[in-house]
């Protein structure tokens, strides 16, 4: 797969500013799981902010940042999304939607809420 997905609490994903993931809240959570390490940074100085990866069951390397009280997924990875990055959505209390506004859940893929 080689589009982004996102991780939000949002309807849909662009609204997440509306019902965020806090950037703190994210940090606490990325540093906590073991399947994310820190691969780079996003800014300078006190506004910088981790750049996360995770290796894929394909071994793949995607990253993962916040931006806009959402996680961004940005990568190519052969694998079903769910299985991949499901579990981080769920420990966030949050949803897995893929550029498109399709839902990734442990049922399948849902269909655009439009």
């Amino acid at each position: 797969m080689g589009y982004e997905l996102h991780i939000s609490r949002a309807e849909e994903y662009y609204d997440s500013e509306e019902h965020p993931i806090a950037l703190v809240e994210w940090l606490t959570y990325a540093e906590s799981n073991s399947a994310l390490r820190v691969g780079g940074w996003l800014g300078w100085d006190e506004e910088r902010q981790p750049i996360y990866e995770h290796v894929c069951t394909d071994g793949s390397l995607v990253s993962l940042t916040w931006f806009e009280g959402a996680i961004e997924i940005k990568g190519n990875f052969d694998g079903d999304p769910y299985r991949e990055f499901g579990s981080i959505a769920e420990g966030l209390q949050a949803n897995l939607q893929g550029d498109d506004g399709e839902r990734y859940t442990a049922s399948g893929v849902l269909p655009p809420a439009r």
